[in-house]
């Protein structure tokens, strides 16, 4: 009566030690994307408020990324020179744009932890920061 139970044993007990390895595995692939999103975004800006010597434009990018990656702007924050990240499309904070001042930027990506077929498990929120300088020698309008 007992034989056949090992291998019902063995078959339940690598289904339950494989399930986590296979949701960090899976969870791994949307992390990455996010956190490579985020970098990207910061970067473009930065940049972007630079060049236009005011924060509107950098923000009308990220929310513009956001869009084009397929994020709702709820899911992503944006911070100015320090200041805690804000929702779009403005974001928190207020940089000095003078020569060779410095504009920081960060940018928070919420992430799930696990997506299910039952919905999402959990979350984080993915940071990246940037800093871009101002240029000594830049002529201003």
């Amino acid at each position: 009566m007992e034989r056949g139970h090992a291998a019902v044993e063995f078959a339940m007990g690598v289904a339950v030690l494989m399930l986590p390895i296979a949701l960090v595995v899976t969870s791994f692939g949307p992390w990455s994307e996010r956190r490579v999103f985020a970098e990207a975004a910061a970067a473009e800006t930065a940049r972007a408020a630079v060049i236009a010597l005011d924060q509107d434009p950098g923000a009308d990018v990220l929310s513009r990324a956001a869009a084009g990656f397929g994020l709702d702007q709820e899911l992503v924050r944006l911070g100015w020179c320090g200041a805690a990240p804000g929702p779009l499309p403005g974001g928190a904070g207020n940089c000095v744009m003078s020569r060779g001042s410095t504009v920081s930027v960060e940018v928070r990506v919420w992430t799930p932890l696990f997506d299910t077929p039952w919905g999402v498990v959990g979350g984080l929120w993915v940071v990246a920061e940037h800093v871009e300088p101002v240029d000594l020698y830049r002529s201003f309008p």
